[in-house]
């Protein structure tokens, strides 16, 4: 029983770590564009202006530290729920449609393939039959991003 709980809470901080991963990347695409340098992750290209630097999502990193699937299955239930998004919702879409870096390409495609799958099927359990691993629910999934973008660092 304990080995099992502790590799459940290992890939339990695996789901929250790609959450963070995800809001904020968000947060650098809405930011004011004086403020996008606060979001800056890319230490290399610490000499570029603000007006040159893009804001892109690391999509590669999410899919690794997504083991149980739960960033697929958050995008899943967005197809489905494609039709009533909140302005946070139509955040996260909006971030499938930006050109991403060339290492990032496939893993994009991932989530795009969530999305259109959810928008095909229209039907939230087909969302939980094709990724059963992840143990949250969609609502649950997003309130933990709603607490993560409002809690003060």
């Amino acid at each position: 029983m304990g080995v099992r709980l502790l590799i459940l809470l290992a890939l339990l901080v695996g789901v929250l770590y790609c959450l963070h991963l995800l809001v904020k990347d968000y947060q650098a695409l809405t930011a004011p564009r004086l403020l996008r340098m606060l979001f800056k992750r890319d230490t290399n290209s610490m000499n570029e202006s603000i007006s040159d630097w893009n804001p892109h999502v690391r999509w590669r990193m999410i899919l690794h530290h997504d083991p149980i699937q739960c960033a697929r299955y958050l995008y899943c239930e967005l197809g489905v729920t494609s039709n009533k998004h909140t302005e946070l919702q139509h955040g996260f879409v909006y971030m499938l449609t930006l050109n991403p870096k060339e290492v990032d390409r496939t893993s994009r495609d991932v989530f795009i393939q969530a999305y259109n799958y959810g928008v095909k099927h229209q039907n939230p359990g087909h969302c939980r039959n094709e990724y059963p691993y992840c143990p949250f629910d969609y609502s649950l999934l997003f309130q933990l991003i709603d607490y993560l973008l409002h809690q003060k660092d």
